[in-house]
């Protein structure tokens, strides 16, 4: 079968090549892949930003969506032809998240989605929504799930209000949620379009950071003089020290995504005990929450936002566009 392998740590080290079609063992599930996105987290393994102790080659790309071709024995419940999305992290099916899980994460360490099919364990199998397009429900998996994850550490009760950053998939996502939830969402963007785009799917009010870089000052004028109840933190690196700024007492933030990088520098703690903050690390959830943020999604009829969409052949551009931010949502390889 056609695939990609990330050979080295850079981006010119995806090759395509041809690999063994997979044949199901016991438990496990053969799935024709129809689409997949892109992650920043594979733009970031795939150029050596990442986790560079990972072993070379595997197949990239962590989110996809496919109809089943084949079953492997005693696989019950699921049928050939059913469309369906793989779970990211495939052995936490539910219950709290243990670090072993890490080894079995698609798109690095185990083979992900940029091949014609992908092999998965049929417990990590779960039904796309119908109402959603191929390239839709390809942007599921892991940000879609990060971003749910995220908002039910938050505990937001309607009427309160979420700060989002930018328009990555995962802030877009948090965003119509909390929106369906009737939060209050306070997005930042320095880009025009894209901030109309943001008010069309539920902000508020768009905070431009470039012309207000004191972020917190221009939060509280936008929300009554005071900080908002939650954060989604998909910047991470020394922005954290403004973020915390722009907090009420007792919210939530969720440290999701790491955009600017690990480190931060500065007075970190003395903001978080003064304004009794509580600080969340959010990846992803179990197969159970997955399950329960498409019942959501079914209920409300929310559409994710889809950005660039790219071809097979064209998947290293795909990958490198996730830096180049140009489109409003996830860039989506749509196989043939």
């Amino acid at each position: 079968m056609d695939a990609y392998q990330l050979q080295g740590h850079r981006l010119d080290s995806l090759r395509r090549v041809r690999l063994p079609e997979p044949a199901p063992g016991p438990g496990e599930v053969r799935i024709r892949t129809e689409a997949a996105s892109i992650n920043y987290r594979d733009y970031a393994l795939a150029t050596g930003l990442y986790q560079p102790e990972l072993a070379r080659p595997f197949v990239p790309l962590s989110d996809g969506v496919g109809r089943i071709e084949a079953l492997g024995e005693g696989v019950s419940g699921l049928q050939v032809g059913d469309r369906v999305l793989g779970h990211y992290t495939t052995p936490w099916l539910d219950g709290p998240f243990r670090s072993e899980n890490h080894a079995h994460k698609l798109g690095g360490p185990r083979d992900g989605w940029l091949a014609r099919s992908i092999l998965l364990p049929a417990a990590a199998v779960l039904p796309a929504p119908t109402y959603l397009s191929a390239a839709q429900a390809a942007t599921l998996p892991v940000s879609g799930l990060t971003a749910w994850a995220a908002l039910r550490k938050l505990e937001l009760a309607p009427g309160a209000s979420l700060l989002v950053q930018g328009s990555g998939s995962v802030s877009l996502m948090a965003m119509q949620l909390a929106v369906a939830r009737g939060v209050r969402v306070i997005a930042t963007s320095a880009d025009p379009d894209k901030a109309e785009r943001l008010r069309a799917l539920g902000a508020s009010t768009v905070i431009d950071y470039r012309q207000r870089p004191d972020l917190a000052a221009a939060v509280r004028e936008r929300n009554e003089g005071r900080g908002v109840d939650g954060i989604v933190d998909v910047v991470g690196g020394p922005g954290l020290i403004e973020l915390l700024g722009a907090a009420a007492d007792n919210a939530h933030i969720a440290i999701v995504g790491f955009l600017n990088g690990f480190e931060v520098a500065g007075n970190l703690i003395a903001p978080i005990m003064a304004h009794q903050l509580n600080i969340h690390g959010v990846s992803v959830g179990s197969a159970r929450d997955f399950a329960e943020f498409l019942a959501e999604l079914e209920r409300h009829r929310i559409v994710p936002v889809v950005g660039e969409v790219f071809g097979f052949d064209a998947a290293p551009a795909a990958i490198a566009s996730v830096a180049q931010q140009r489109a409003l949502g996830k860039p989506v390889i749509v196989f043939d």
